[in-house]
């Protein structure tokens, strides 16, 4: 893959759940996922120098194994939560637009009313739900039932779930409180 990428240059390669296919070699591992880190691990070496850019996502950044993050691997991070008020009223006057709405849909309270919600709960829990209701009564979408549904629905991820995932965003932009963990000492005294 990383030779046509080459010879394709320039190329980005996306790596879906790089955690589950290239699992930390700390980890109880099987040999075979170790010696498949270390031959990412060498493909990955400087290969934007080469017109290759890999970008990778995981909902488990924690287990990756800490050498595909050094630079000239995988340098930049980012971590994308939750939609904020104004993207989840985006995304609820995308995935109804097309669908057979009542008068009087409030965007800004449906928003407020799902804090921590994802796009994929705003589209299948709520509207596709509330889609579903409307159909079955013969009736347009209404204000009532969007709430309706909400109020019968939680987040797909939850909010301990969240807490670490900032822990973790916190750790690798190097702004996590307290003392810094102890390291050897290298050189003279």
């Amino acid at each position: 893959m990383f030779k046509e990428a080459e010879e394709n240059a320039p190329t980005i390669i996306f790596i879906d759940e790089i955690s589950g296919l290239f699992p930390s070699r700390d980890s109880e591992a099987h040999e075979m996922s170790r010696n498949a880190v270390d031959a990412l691990l060498a493909q990955m070496d400087s290969t934007g120098e080469r017109g290759v850019f890999v970008i990778c996502a995981t909902n488990y950044p924690e287990k990756i194994d800490a050498a595909l993050l050094r630079a000239g691997r995988l340098d930049k991070k980012y971590y994308l939560g939750p939609p904020d008020q104004e993207a989840r009223m985006a995304l609820f006057r995308m995935y109804l637009k097309d669908r057979p709405l009542d008068f009087g849909i409030d965007y800004d309270r449906l928003a407020t009313a799902t804090e921590n919600y994802v796009a994929s709960d705003i589209k299948v829990l709520i509207v596709d739900e509330a889609s579903r209701d409307a159909f079955r009564s013969k009736s347009r979408i209404t204000m009532d039932m969007l709430l309706d549904v909400i109020s019968k629905t939680r987040p797909s991820v939850a909010f301990q779930e969240l807490q670490k995932y900032e822990a973790i965003r916190s750790r690798m932009e190097g702004s996590q409180s307290g003392p810094p963990p102890d390291r050897p000492r290298i050189g003279f005294k």
